[in-house]
């Protein structure tokens, strides 16, 4: 036996199922017309027509049909997670925090900031404050990020008297500038590309908008480093 099929891992019930032919009417529930309210028995199975009268949440279908696609499977569960959050309440924004998200999402904290750094960098979400609470964060519709209007399925609060008639159209993340403590996070990675830099940048300057001493995320860094030295793990026992 190779080794590929040793390590196939099949899908349950699946090696049961022999391709057959195509023929429309093998499925009865397949025929039925959309809106039709009936169940018809199959492989042991009531299969048709079922809708959601409560607690659902309304998202547009090419968040799913044709933005999650083109996004890695851990961005995929963050975007959806933002837009439950956000427009599956009736609003554009939400607040959460790092560790309710991370507990959705079942994610580190390291590898959530990666993804939403992402999400960011895609400009499908922006963040626009931060307290005690969590961190606000500006949700963006797929057509939004691509910099059209939402369209006629989506209803839009109207302009209060307060705000202006026209907003500035958001170009997404600009680059931060790497300073010493980026340098040193990239180096300490052994990052120090173009996208290293930019990346360490902008993990330092949300760890200073935290309130974090610059005294203490240069001992991280420091930290960081020595776990990566050769000689340091040349001596470790």
């Amino acid at each position: 036996m190779g080794r590929r099929a040793v390590h196939h891992h099949g899908i349950r019930g699946s090696a049961a199922l022999a391709t057959q032919p195509i023929a429309p009417s093998a499925v009865p529930a397949e025929a039925l017309e959309p809106g039709e309210m009936l169940r018809l028995p199959f492989a042991g199975e009531l299969l048709g027509a079922a809708r959601v009268r409560s607690g659902f949440v309304p998202i547009p279908a090419d968040a799913f049909d044709g933005t999650a696609p083109t996004l890695p499977a851990e961005a995929q569960a963050a975007y959806l997670h933002l837009l439950r959050l956000s427009f599956g309440d009736g609003r554009n924004w939400c607040r959460v925090t790092k560790r309710e998200l991370g507990t959705r999402l079942r994610l580190s904290e390291r590898r959530l900031l990666r993804v939403l750094d992402g999400l960011v960098a895609r400009r499908l979400a922006r963040p626009l404050h931060r307290d005690n609470r969590g961190t606000l964060w500006r949700v963006y519709l797929p057509r939004e990020a691509a910099g059209a209007p939402v369209g006629h399925e989506v209803l839009l609060g109207r302009l209060s008297s307060a705000s202006p008639s026209t907003a500035e159209p958001w170009r997404g993340p600009s680059a931060v500038a790497p300073g010493p403590l980026a340098r040193a996070l990239a180096e300490a990675r052994g990052e120090l590309g173009p996208e290293g830099l930019e990346r360490a940048g902008r993990e330092i300057a949300d760890l200073l908008a935290e309130g974090q001493p610059v005294r203490r995320i240069a001992a991280g860094i420091e930290a960081l480093r020595r776990r990566g030295s050769p000689s340091t793990q040349e001596s470790t026992p």
